[in-house]
């Protein structure tokens, strides 16, 4: 992904919902390892559910979420990353590296 330097930029969003599209808790996300060059945030707010093009049933609702940002460092320019890890259903844990672009 690529963000602006100073700037707050969205990375990642996620909803836990029953089958009617109705809020059941918070999702979990651990920052793992925090960017060398900037910070992340985890922040609860209010989401808009986007299934990725997949049209599953609660596509586009406004529901209460799991934000994560990321803002660089003021001034800095070049490569960063950060590693988040969410639990999903039946036990699994899936880890993934946010590799960031930042540009002026």
């Amino acid at each position: 992904m690529t963000a602006r330097s100073g700037e707050r930029t969205s990375v990642l969003q996620n909803a836990h919902l029953n089958g009617d599209c109705k809020f059941i808790d918070y999702p979990r996300v651990d920052i793992v390892e925090q960017p060398k060059h900037g910070r992340t945030e985890i922040i609860h707010q209010p989401i808009v559910v986007d299934s990725g093009g997949k049209k599953m049933k609660c596509d586009k609702v406004k529901a209460n979420g799991v934000a994560v940002y990321y803002t660089s460092h003021p001034g800095y320019v070049g490569s960063d990353k950060f590693i988040l890890r969410t639990p999903e259903e039946r036990g699994s844990i899936v880890e993934g590296v946010a590799e960031v672009k930042v540009v002026k």
